[in-house]
């Protein structure tokens, strides 16, 4: 017998659904950070550069060298992030059973 909730009831799936809004904004705004966090790597090792090659007289060596160890920067910074983001995943996409009766099992 299939018995419906109750409109006065509210359903356990939508209080999941509630409770996991705020866990789903936060992992959203992790993931949006990461592009940040690469653009700002990149800018302040081009800028030390930048600035090492004018005291140096270097002019574009340095500032390249300091692009590349942004870059190198802005990537373990996004792998440390989906390291930690990893246990989450595992996780996320499990199946909750209801306790859905049958006649007869199979």
């Amino acid at each position: 017998m299939n018995q419906e909730p109750s409109e006065e009831e509210p359903r356990e799936d939508d209080e999941a659904q509630k409770a996991s809004k705020p866990v789903r904004f936060f992992r959203a705004a992790q993931v949006a950070s990461l592009g940040l966090e690469m653009g700002i790597a990149v800018a302040i090792g081009a800028g030390l550069g930048y600035l090492l090659d004018g005291k140096l007289g270097t002019r574009p060596w340095a500032m390249l060298v300091g692009v590349l160890f942004g870059v190198a920067a802005g990537f373990k910074g996004m792998f440390s992030a989906a390291r930690r983001a990893k246990p989450h995943a595992a996780t996320s996409n499990k199946q909750v059973d209801h306790g859905s009766e049958r006649a007869r099992p199979d």
